[in-house]
């Protein structure tokens, strides 16, 4: 029995559309895997709550939404706007710190928008001793303990402000407005680093503790003061 070219075109056709039907379905299902995984968070006992409250519709929903604000936003905001930072006392006297803090800060470019803060107190710490360090265009005076160099230290960075903020896991806001993001030094550590914005400087403040975790970076932050100056 002879098939005209026509029909034999059109099975043809057919056929080849339904092998790229074939091969298109697994190519979907690889994205609609996903689909259970989302279903599974998506609160199975919170959609039963409707079902529940069909009887009193108005008595079930507000309870509902009464948690949600309360755990997500109250306590957030209230350490934030509650602290007010360690820099925002009155400066110490020059004579109180290194007289390092000083020399370095009237020597550096930046000292029109980067006021010195100092590590107050953080020359007592038994074998430390203070000197200088290296930041381009800012100033830096960093702490060595024996057998650790730089164990931990403080620069005003010759980076300006650029509101972008950073991808730090900690951080502290302050009533003033200043922050305080840190965490591990590279992302890996084992030393710690703090970025730390104050309010009324422009330039941006740098913390480090290469001892101590992060437990001693939050009190090096603490200590911050700023210094008097000519």
């Amino acid at each position: 029995m002879k098939i005209a070219p026509s029909l034999l075109a059109l099975a043809v056709g057919l056929l080849t559309l339904g092998v790229q039907a074939e091969e298109t379905k697994p190519r979907f299902r690889v994205h609609t895997d996903t689909a259970p995984a989302a279903r599974t968070p998506a609160k199975a006992p919170a959609a039963a709550n409707p079902a529940a409250a069909s009887s009193a519709p108005a008595a079930a929903s507000a309870p509902a939404a009464k948690p949600a604000p309360a755990v997500s936003t109250g306590p957030s905001a209230k350490p934030a706007g509650a602290q007010r930072a360690p820099w925002d006392a009155a400066p110490v006297a020059a004579s109180a710190v290194p007289a390092v803090y000083l020399a370095e800060w009237k020597k550096a470019k930046n000292r029109a928008r980067c006021a010195p803060l100092a590590l107050v107190g953080g020359e007592k710490t038994p074998g430390v001793s203070v000197r200088r360090a290296n930041f381009s265009d800012g100033w830096a005076v960093a702490y060595d303990l024996p057998g650790q160099r730089s164990a931990y230290g403080v620069a005003g960075t010759g980076l300006d402000l650029d509101g972008k903020g950073y991808t730090f896991p900690n951080s502290m806001t302050f009533a003033d407005g200043s922050s305080a993001h840190y965490g591990l030094s590279g992302g890996t550590g084992p030393g710690y680093i703090a970025y730390v914005e104050v309010a009324g400087q422009r330039c941006l403040y740098n913390v480090w503790a290469d001892v101590g975790g992060q437990q001693r970076l939050e009190e090096l932050l603490r200590s911050l003061r700023k210094v008097q100056t000519p």
